[in-house]
């Protein structure tokens, strides 16, 4: 990499952090139960997983509003919404009220999502491009980490404190403020021709939907890999978490050691990668002991972040600056999706062969055949 403005990488790196706490809370679930147990169940963890949804709309609504307000005036109100939102269910025990500001919390986390990936795509350009895009996978999955870590020790205080993590927007607004440069406007290049717009939008939909199985993989791996655990006597509780934090621990590799590996490996990054991921997926049902699943668990964290900065990082070389907003929100909403379509995935393939390995036997061949795909073009 060239030499850069650390801290100005410091806090544009750091507007990522925040972005995959939406579960970070989920651990009040069970205390939420008690305090409002007039409601069900499932109410009490829509409350948890609403600001997934909202968030996909904004990331949706990204392009138009890229058109009204400029980078500096989106992600400083993104991060003013997620924070005050965020902290709001601390101060009211009302539910209706907690509610309303988890769904805000999500349209903060929406404006933010999409400059997160742009503002390196456009600042930025190759091997330098790429490391950082890679370090910024890191950063969400660090972030996550590090926020339900830190929700958990504020349970002990009660439930409403553990919606504090989210007061962390307020540094990294200032970080922002202080280190990030306006963005020079320069005038945008028009696009020739109908026939320019769909050579565009084809590779966009196929990274959308190649993101989408990343991190619907992803996701479903982290729903599996425990009760498989401990269905089958291999570990307990305990162990499967820990093979869980590994899996996430790997995720956070992945994107750390992304940029050597791309340019390392070349164009074999893809089938290589792709090939490791099937490999851990197949591991986990053939595995006779914890230890192999967790090693399966490894190789397919580190793979998903490394592929999924990939995608991010070529998305710029494939189409032009003044379509690249649109892109990064198109490949965004195809990996929320993707996260959220996760358990209606794990359901469909129970119907065809019902079995805790199925789904890693299933997707495991799917990743195959995109390596074998992947070597060949």
């Amino acid at each position: 990499m060239k030499k850069v403005n650390i801290t100005e990488v410091i806090a544009i790196l750091s507007l990522s952090f925040l972005l995959t706490s939406t579960y970070s809370v989920s651990g009040v679930t069970p205390t939420l139960l008690k305090a409002f147990s007039s409601y069900s169940r499932s109410s009490i963890e829509f409350l948890v997983s609403i600001p997934s949804v909202s968030m996909i709309i904004m990331i949706a609504l990204s392009p138009i509003i890229a058109r009204i307000f400029s980078e500096r005036i989106t992600i400083v109100l993104g991060l003013l919404i997620a924070g005050l939102a965020g902290i709001t269910p601390a101060f009211t025990s009302s539910f209706s009220l907690i509610f309303i500001s988890r769904i805000i919390t999500g349209i903060g986390f929406g404006l933010i999502n999409t400059q997160a990936v742009s503002i390196i795509s456009e600042r930025f350009t190759g091997k330098e491009r790429a490391h950082l895009l890679g370090y910024r996978t890191s950063i969400e999955t660090l972030g996550q980490a590090i926020l339900t870590l830190i929700a958990g020790q504020l349970l002990i205080l009660g439930w409403q404190p553990a919606f504090l993590i989210y007061s962390i927007a307020f540094p990294i607004l200032i970080l922002y403020l202080l280190f990030v440069p306006r963005k020079p406007v320069s005038p945008r290049k028009s696009t020739a021709g109908k026939g320019s717009h769909l050579s565009q939008f084809l590779p966009v939909l196929i990274s959308a939907l190649f993101g989408g199985l990343l991190i619907a993989t992803n996701t479903a791996s982290s729903l599996r890999i425990p009760s498989y655990i401990v269905e089958n006597n291999l570990g307990s509780t305990l162990s499967a978490n820990r093979v869980l934090s590994l899996f996430m621990f790997a995720g956070f590799l992945g994107g750390a050691f992304f940029g050597k590996l791309f340019t390392y490996l070349n164009k074999y990054f893809l089938p290589v990668l792709l090939l490791t991921e099937a490999l851990g997926l197949f591991l986990v049902p053939i595995s006779s002991t914890i230890y192999f699943i967790a090693i399966g668990a490894f190789l397919g964290g580190f793979c998903v972040a490394g592929v999924l900065s990939s995608i991010f990082a070529r998305l710029p070389e494939k189409i032009p600056s003044n379509f690249l907003n649109i892109a990064n929100a198109m490949v965004l909403i195809g990996c929320n999706l993707g996260a959220t379509m996760a358990p209606l995935f794990l359901s469909g393939m129970e119907k065809i062969y019902p079995s805790l390995t199925t789904p890693f036997i299933i997707f495991g061949s799917i990743f195959l055949l995109l390596s074998i795909g992947a070597l060949i073009g």
